[in-house]
């Protein structure tokens, strides 16, 4: 089966949710976007119909992207075009390209590029940014629950620095009010000024539509990362922040694999990147919102010296989640073996076994990835992971601290053994501090640094 069209069919704002209904030549499909802490008619007394429409088109664009995973021929945007101005079409080939590389390459496909994108209307809008009212400098702090942001956010509240949270759920990791009320019990550890909550519904996703339909294709991919900085517009706009902050690390800068056959990088992180952060930023900034401001606060730095810095706060390693197949933990995906492993490095492994209650190293199912991991394969692991000598830089910290493991006994044999490797440089890349190779605003960055 070939899919030819997918279709924005209808964009509805209503008072506290979007609700997006796309369809697929004759199958159909629903989003739905639910802010907790939002009122619509609120927002729109305080700016403009016209700006919340504009920001709701951006969404319900890039959400519709999930079902570009069907390798459609078009995708036909004429229920919003109206609200849309014409560099966003290119950055949605931009972020598409960016995202959809591994989707590219688990399917074997060389001669697809994008979806031609249609509208009926004569011409798309122009591009014309408002400002976010008032002079807040209080950040938006994204927590999806991870190690990340909550030490991101740590980091803030030690610099003296305000920040409100914003966290969200969706259907694709499981019920929403389990998802929040894990996130709820990481930030009992900040303090955050406000906390607003997202909560994500998607039946494309949620249901066995591609099992069913599409049984050779490898899945769904989405730009979430990116679809997410459009959503987080009404909380900026609601409180009239300036400064969106994520928790991305230097690490998801660097690819899975070079693809000969295309001649370019696959890289399951690209959307966290700084490339499509730098993209991200400019794009709002010139066409949506003239003051607005997006940046990493970990970009400075590897996720070797995340799981250091992490260390320091060994109260809320109990409290963390960040496996993306069952939460908290499977304890089967490369994610879960991944933070495993560099809480491991760096924490009392008592402190770890409490939470985990097994021996990952020891885990048959888990050698393949960790093989990945240390580089002993085709590419790494499809998954939010470091590079492959942060990895064997953590195992090898857990190979010191006397752990073991039949993944340990691997790295001994066929990494440990081979004395050309000059661990002594491979630390100092992953525990400095770039203060260059960021986009953090200076008056942030000066104060943070000496906390990185």
């Amino acid at each position: 089966m070939k899919i030819e069209v997918i279709k924005i069919d209808e964009l509805l704002i209503h008072e506290h949710h979007l609700d997006i209904i796309y369809s697929a030549d004759k199958f159909k499909f629903s989003t739905k976007v639910f802010y907790h802490d939002i009122s619509f008619s609120v927002l729109q007394e305080k700016y403009s119909q016209q700006l919340i429409e504009r920001i709701a088109a951006h969404i319900a664009l890039f959400e519709g992207m999930k079902l570009c995973s069907l390798f459609p021929k078009y995708y036909d945007i004429s229920r919003i075009a109206e609200h849309l101005a014409k560099p966003v079409l290119d950055l949605f080939i931009k972020i598409y390209q960016g995202v959809f590389a591994q989707h590219w390459y688990e399917n074997k496909i060389t001669d697809y590029q994008q979806p031609e994108i249609i509208y009926s209307q004569l011409s798309l809008a122009t591009s014309n940014p408002v400002p976010i009212l008032g002079d807040n400098s209080t950040i938006l702090a994204g927590c999806g629950g991870g190690k990340d942001s909550i030490l991101a956010m740590k980091i803030l509240e030690e610099s003296g620095i305000a920040f409100a949270s914003m966290q969200y759920s969706h259907s694709v990791y499981g019920k929403a009010d389990i998802q929040h009320n894990l996130i709820s019990k990481v930030l009992q550890h900040v303090h955050p000024v406000k906390n607003y909550k997202i909560s994500i519904y998607d039946d494309f996703i949620d249901y066995s539509f591609f099992q069913l339909y599409f049984p050779e294709n490898s899945g769904i991919t989405a730009p979430e990362t990116p679809v997410s900085i459009f959503e987080s517009l009404f909380i900026m706009l609601d409180g009239g922040y300036n400064y969106l902050s994520l928790a991305h690390e230097k690490s998801a800068n660097t690819g899975n694999l070079f693809w000969e056959d295309l001649g370019r990088e696959v890289n399951h992180q690209w959307g966290k990147g700084f490339e499509a952060e730098q993209i991200l930023d400019a794009f709002i900034r010139e066409n949506l919102l003239s003051n607005f401001k997006y940046f990493s606060l970990l970009q400075p730095i590897y996720d070797y010296r995340i799981f250091k810095n992490f260390s320091k706060y060994p109260e809320v390693l109990p409290k963390i989640h960040s496996c993306n197949i069952q939460k908290p933990w499977c304890k089967k995906c490369p994610k879960c073996a991944y933070v495993w492993l560099g809480l491991m490095a760096f924490f009392k492994q008592d402190i770890v076994d409490a939470v985990f209650q097994a021996n990952l190293f020891d885990d048959a199912d888990l050698l393949p990835i960790f093989r990945e991991m240390l580089g002993l394969s085709q590419h790494t692991p499809f998954e939010c992971i470091g590079e492959i000598d942060e990895s064997r830089l953590m195992m090898k910290k857990c190979f010191e601290k006397n752990l073991s493991g039949k993944a340990l006994d691997i790295f001994a044999q066929e990494i440990l053994s081979d004395t050309t490797i000059d661990w002594q440089k491979i630390e100092q890349k992953y525990n400095y501090v770039y203060d260059k190779e960021h986009a953090i605003p200076n008056w942030v960055f000066e104060q943070i640094q000496e906390k990185l």
